[in-house]
């Protein structure tokens, strides 16, 4: 069987939703003839390449479209459907509700008749500031034109459900348990909060800045570790010497996965203050790194979060409630302890090997 997977980024232009075509990628190429179209970025890349995935004989095909610079994401929607229609494929696999959505409404609106898949990642298109930008038409037709919409979290699917999806599904991205397990664990820091995320306005850090200034009133020696860059790091910089808590935050900037990892590892609250999530990968991780988390009330983190069972919900932009859920993990260490072992009795349905089996099974059942 045939499979385009249109994915406007790829390696080495990797983030949250591209590892998903990774690691699925390379989990199907034995099953499936597989073809990733993305965007070609950088002309230094080639135009077509086989890759061979480690430690096997097999193999897909990597193709890229594009002038080889950074404009080439705006023309991948025009580009990759008509490369698709082309091209030898028994269904198309779209990644992402943005230019590999447009892309795959196009295949469709342009007269391509394979089965499509869309696998919908984005949780802070839904936030206001951002979905205004988009016009009705455009998003309504992103979800409804598949076959199978599939979200990566029941808020996702749920919202491909009200813009018209046919049929969808949940099939959330996965964890590498593999790669966690090698997280070098150093020497704790029982009082530290920690967070990895982009410096951007979705991901609702100054409420947690301001959160650790109000648990610094019960837990004297809170302190906050930030990994992450982005666009807001002057902003956030400047809102900390505000809070007069330049001493007990610190900005450990952007760092490799494994990296970020031991960072969480040898800290004592993770917390995740989104304002809009998918899903909340990065709470996982710190989940099966045994370290109790807190995340918002949005999009997909209660997927990932059962209130109380596997770590605490808090609403957004609320510092208050934030402080107060830092403060009960930092202080209570038999609450901080049960919901790390709930998680852990949760985390077996986000391995990349089940979650690329029902991708599988929904190729398949497409196809026939």
């Amino acid at each position: 069987m045939r499979v385009l997977i249109l994915s406007a980024f790829y390696e080495p232009f990797v983030s949250g939703a591209e590892r998903m075509v990774v690691e699925t990628v390379r989990r199907r190429a034995g099953r499936f003839s597989l073809t990733v179209v993305t965007a070609r970025l950088d002309g230094r890349l080639a135009r077509r390449e086989t890759r061979l995935i480690e430690g096997t004989a097999l193999t897909y095909e990597i193709v890229r479209l594009g002038l080889g610079t950074r404009w080439d994401k705006f023309l991948f929607p025009l580009l990759a459907p008509l490369w698709a229609l082309k091209a030898p494929h028994d269904l198309v696999h779209a990644v992402m509700e943005s230019y590999a959505g447009i892309a795959l409404w196009w295949y469709r609106a342009f007269g391509g008749k394979k089965p499509t898949v869309l696998t919908l990642q984005s949780g802070d298109l839904d936030m206001p500031e951002k979905n205004r930008k988009i016009p009705r038409f455009v998003w309504r037709n992103i979800h409804a034109s598949p076959t199978i919409a599939v979200g990566i979290s029941t808020a996702l699917t749920r919202r491909a459900e009200r813009l018209g999806a046919e049929r969808t599904l949940t099939i959330p991205n996965g964890v590498d348990f593999g790669h966690l397990a090698k997280v070098p664990r150093g020497e704790k820091i029982p009082r530290r909060v920690v967070t990895v995320a982009r410096l951007s306005p979705e991901k609702g850090l100054p409420f947690l800045i301001d959160a650790l200034k109000i648990a610094r009133h019960s837990v004297e020696d809170a302190e906050l570790a930030i990994v992450g860059g982005g666009a807001l790091e002057a902003e956030l910089k400047a809102h900390v010497e505000n809070a007069s808590l330049q001493d007990v935050v610190r900005f450990l900037g952007p760092m490799p996965n494994a990296e970020a990892m031991a960072e969480v590892a040898k800290s004592g609250v993770f917390v995740l203050p989104s304002l809009g999530e998918g899903l909340g990968i990065v709470l996982l991780e710190a989940q099966a790194l045994g370290v109790p988390v807190i995340g918002t009330e949005v999009g997909g983190i209660p997927d990932v979060i059962e209130h109380e069972k596997t770590g605490l919900l808090v609403p957004p932009s609320d510092a208050e409630a934030l402080a107060k859920a830092i403060v009960r993990l930092l202080t209570e260490p038999g609450l901080s302890d049960r919901l790390a072992a709930g998680a852990q009795e949760r985390l077996a349905k986000f391995d990349w090997d089940k979650i690329a089996e029902r991708y599988a099974e929904l190729y398949g059942e497409l196809g026939r």
